[in-house]
Parts: C-alpha cells; sequence; structure tokens
C-alpha cells in the first residue's frame, strides 16, 4: 500500500507533534510499503524531522514543499499555483491514500485541492472542528458557509474524540470519521523525580510558595493566557505567595511580556519563561497547572500533567469535561470559578486518572489505532461504514 502525508504548517507546535507520532506509527506497519511525506522546507524542525525518518528507513520518501500555508494564506492565486504542482505530484505517486493534516478545516487546503484535482483519497487529520459562524456578521455567515463546502470534501476524518466526531459527522455525512486519540511520552507518567527535586533543579524556592504553571503556545485567541492575567489582577490577595509560571511562545509573547510589565500586581507573581524543550521538571515542580482555552481538541499538556499526577484546571470546551471531573473544571467566562478551581485543585486526587489516561494514551493503543486508519479499505459506494457509527462507550469515565 502506498500512502502519503501532507502538511504545510509553518508551525512546529502540538498537531505537528502528533503528526510526527503518526508517521513513526505507519513507518511501523507492515501494510505500508510506501509513505510520501510532503513537508515545507520552511519548516526546519519538522522538514529536518522528516528528512532523517527518510535516512533511517526506506520506505519514506521526502517531497519538500516550497511554500507554508501561512505563506500563502490570503493569495488565491498562490493557492491555485500550489495546489496544481502537488495535485500533479500526487497523479504521478498514485497513491491510496493522502493525510492531509488540518489544524482546522481551513488549514492545509493547498492540499486538499491537489487530492481533489489529482482524484486521491482524502484523509482530513483534524484536531479542531466549528460549528457555527463566529458571530452574527455577514461576513462571518458568509465564511462559515464556504467552511460548510469545505468539510464535505475529504473523503475521510481523523480526529480525536466522539464529540469532535459527532459535529464532523453532522457536517460531513458522507465522509468516513475515525477516532485516533493522542498519546504522550510515557516518561510523564513513570518519573520517580519528586517535586523538592524539580524545583531545586530548575532553581525555584522550596519554602512553601505555590507554583501555577501555563504550558502552551502563546495565543491569546486560543490559549486565552490574557485571561490568566485578568484573573490574576481580579484575585490579588488569592496569588500571594504564587508564582505563576508562562512557558510557550507564539504570535502573542510580545503582548503578553507587555501585559505584564504593565502591571505591578502580574510583575510581582507572573514570570515568562518563553519555550522549554522539555517541560517535565516544570509539570512536576508545579503545585498546579491551568488551561483556560477558548477550545481544543485533546491537549498534550493535560494528559503530560495528569500523568505526572499534576492536577490541571481546564475550561469546559470541546468535550474535556470527558476527561477531567468537575472539580478541574471551570465555565470559559468565569473568573471567579477559574481562580477558585486553581486554588482547590491540590486536594483533587488525580492518581485514578492518571492510571487509566496511562492504558488510553499509551503509545501502543495509538500505533495500533493509527495503522488502522490509514490502511482500513474505503466503503463500497452507499454502503454503511461501521468507522462512521458512533461509539457511545468511547469517552466513560
Amino acid at each position: 500500500m502506498k500512502v502519503g502525508i501532507y502538511c504545510d504548517s509553518g508551525i512546529n507546535g502540538g498537531h505537528e507533534e502528533m503528526l510526527k507520532r503518526f508517521m513513526l506509527a505507519l513507518v511501523q506497519s507492515a501494510e505500508i510499503d510506501a509513505l510520501h511525506i510532503f513537508v515545507p522546507r520552511d519548516n526546519a524542525a519538522l522538514f529536518r524531522y522528516v528528512v532523517d525518518l527518510a535516512r533511517d528507513h526506506r520506505k519514506v520518501q521526502t517531497i519538500a514543499l516550497p511554500y507554508t500555508a501561512e505563506s500563502i494564506r490570503g493569495n488565491l492565486w498562490a493557492m491555485l499555483r500550489m495546489s496544481r504542482s502537488t495535485a500533479a505530484i500526487l497523479r504521478d505517486l498514485r497513491l491510496h491514500k493522502l493525510l492531509i493534516a488540518q489544524g482546522t478545516i481551513v488549514s492545509g487546503l493547498a492540499g486538499l485541492f491537489a487530492a481533489r484535482l489529482s482524484g486521491t483519497r482524502s484523509v482530513s487529520y483534524l484536531p479542531l472542528v466549528d460549528d457555527s459562524p463566529k458571530s452574527s456578521r455577514f461576513i462571518d455567515k458568509v465564511k462559515w458557509l464556504a467552511k460548510r463546502g469545505v468539510y464535505r470534501m475529504p473523503n475521510e476524518y481523523v480526529t480525536l474524540n466522539e464529540h469532535l466526531r459527532a459535529k464532523l459527522r453532522l457536517l460531513a455525512p458522507h465522509a468516513r470519521t475515525m477516532i485516533l486519540e493522542n498519546y504522550v511520552d510515557p516518561r510523564f507518567g513513570h518519573s520517580t523525580l519528586t517535586r523538592s527535586e524539580a524545583r531545586a533543579k530548575l532553581g525555584l524556592p522550596d519554602d512553601g510558595t505555590r507554583f501555577i504553571a501555563h504550558i502552551g503556545r502563546v495565543d491569546f485567541e486560543h490559549k486565552r493566557h490574557h485571561f490568566l492575567l485578568e484573573s490574576i489582577e481580579r484575585h490579588a490577595a488569592a496569588f500571594q505567595r504564587t508564582i505563576v509560571i508562562i512557558i510557550g511562545e507564539g504570535p502573542d509573547s510580545a503582548r503578553l511580556a507587555a501585559m505584564v510589565e504593565a502591571s505591578p500586581v502580574l510583575s510581582e507573581c507572573v514570570r515568562i519563561l518563553g519555550r522549554k524543550t522539555d517541560v517535565l521538571p516544570y509539570i512536576v515542580a508545579s503545585d498546579t497547572l491551568v488551561l483556560p482555552s477558548a477550545f481544543e481538541g485533546v491537549p498534550l499538556v493535560m494528559i503530560e500533567a495528569i500523568l505526572a499526577e499534576r492536577p490541571i484546571v481546564v475550561s469546559r470546551v470541546s468535550g474535556l469535561d470527558a476527561y477531567l471531573p468537575n472539580a478541574l473544571l471551570f465555565p470559559p467566562g468565569d473568573h471567579n470559578a477559574f481562580v477558585e478551581r486553581i486554588f482547590a485543585a491540590r486536594e483533587v486526587p488525580v492518581a485514578s486518572i492518571a492510571q487509566e489516561f496511562r492504558r488510553r494514551f499509551s503509545r501502543e493503543v495509538f500505533d495500533a489505532q493509527a495503522q488502522r486508519v490509514m490502511t482500513l479499505p474505503a466503503p463500497p459506494a452507499d454502503t454503511f461504514d461501521p468507522a462512521s457509527a458512533p461509539s457511545p462507550d468511547v469517552l466513560k469515565k
């Protein structure tokens, strides 16, 4: 079987990290004879990873893209030109399937159009699903109508949980929909590092100071760092003898730094550390982690924190209540509930949740399912596809 992977993202974030693990799973499949990976040269970290993978595995071939999604965004002519050139390559390759890494339905469009132009069966790897216009404005309604059309383009979808799958089945009723849950490095669940040792390693005081960590891409619209800062300012007394560590980088890094610098309250307790290649010591050193996102797929940091048996307080969005108890969830716009949950979180027992996460998010489970979703034969036309049927027990606690 010949399959392909297409990713034109210029970002090397959580979805790209899972894509790398997807690649590794497919390399190990005996049913896949050739794996052709389309990746932008300008995404240096991801491109280097794929080149190294091709060097180590003869079945892998790297196809360098001369653009990123970000470089052609808003340029319809460039989009069409890149789609046509990619389609020509796909015609020559004659792939059985092309996996297209789409963070949202409007990312990776050049690959989706290329698959359609070349007649290649497309599988969208999609962790985020819209289900309505952003607002009641006319322009947002028009954009939503266009998005609804794009949702019907892929032949198959691979998403992260039943909540997202249910949305896709409404938006793309004729597409096969399958679930592939994330997995994380098992060392998060097997580390012997203690909280005191982690703090000593990082040069953090171990004198009763409470540590709260926000780990993720600095993107206010998505991860809502500004909501965290607003919550601290509104409840300054609660954050005395507390250090809030923010780890990550992104488009709002400068804005974040300016907000902290301009506020005496924030300057007192917030520390911006930038990107860290290894977040395990910071998770272990923390009393509580926070993730006040506006939307999510299945965030890796949530799995990592629970595996390390550290509580994480998250917004009740995107079906995340299927993973965590009510004591670690808050209504996304409620500053008071957010702060209340943060300071009560260390009393929440997470050991039993961690045990379930170790089983559910293991590499063995991920690899088997990743290979299955790519090697499952296409269903005959106009027949029922069991892979798209709802799984009522998939998210039982």
